[in-house]
């Protein structure tokens, strides 16, 4: 009973935590990115918001050759929110909701060429 019970109760967390959602935005925030960077690199937001980000790649990142598994660039928000969208083409906006559920202060950054180009940023939850 207790096993059962300690299930239930992670499941309960994994789904009530989820920051990746369908609901309505409240804000939207439009990030470009290069190999100079995101900009905005910095981003505030309120606790409980629920984000659209707009993220638009300015160039072609790593590389344009989309027979690779990863060519452009992505953004993606460090855990405890984890969310990540892949593969952002040169002229490509691609969209995450996201509800802004933990306080803090949370990186941003593209794994893809986070070792080449100086791309990282900040987002801040009040």
């Amino acid at each position: 009973m207790k096993k059962v019970l300690l299930l239930l109760a992670s499941l309960f967390l994994v789904f009530t935590a989820c920051t990746k959602t369908d609901k309505p935005a409240d804000k939207v925030v439009e990030i470009k990115v290069s190999k100079n960077g995101y900009e905005p690199d910095v981003i505030h937001l309120k606790k409980g918001q629920v984000v659209l980000f707009k993220i638009t790649a300015l160039d072609e990142g790593i590389g344009d050759d989309y027979t690779e598994k990863y060519y452009g660039h992505c953004f993606y928000i460090l855990p405890p929110y984890d969310v990540m969208v892949e593969n952002i083409k040169k002229g490509e906006t691609k969209e995450v909701k996201v509800k802004m559920i933990y306080p803090g202060k949370f990186l941003f950054t593209c794994p893809y060429c986070s070792g080449i180009f100086p791309t990282k940023g900040k987002i801040i939850v009040q």
